[in-house]
């Protein structure tokens, strides 16, 4: 059964709550079916995506790949990740920041949605899309 969009708004002082209860259903989830699950929160154009993967343990890991970024834009993104602790990936093609079992989703929430517009990147809606 295909899982529809999500809608997350940016821009809206909501978007904290919608981004845990994703959370916390991805984390459930995964747990549940004993493997990995997740979703992708879509940049537009030019811009980067967040991955967040629940895994069956319990951690979260938010995930930003560099791919489409301009030189000027991956600079500031990647420079931006550092700042806040994320790890750069072995191919140093992105960076990642895991999150320990237990930890609130709110707290996931709240750094996904910092992540999703560093470097200048719009506060628009975004569809939220499962990854099957």
């Amino acid at each position: 059964m295909p899982i529809d969009p999500v809608p997350l708004d940016l821009s809206d002082f909501d978007a904290v709550g919608v981004a845990a209860e994703l959370i916390g259903a991805l984390r459930e989830g995964s747990i549940e079916a004993g493997a990995d699950a997740s979703v992708r929160v879509p940049g537009p154009d030019g811009w980067h995506d967040v991955v967040v993967i629940g895994r069956p343990s319990g951690h979260v890991v938010l995930s930003v790949r560099y791919g489409t970024l301009t030189a000027s834009r991956l600079h500031n993104v990647a420079a931006a990740l550092e700042e806040r602790g994320w790890l750069l990936d072995d191919d140093g093609e992105g960076a990642t920041q895991r999150f320990p079992p237990g930890t609130e989703a709110a707290t996931i929430a709240f750094e996904l949605l910092a992540v999703a517009v560093l470097g200048g990147a719009p506060r628009d809606t975004r569809l939220v899309i499962p990854e099957i």
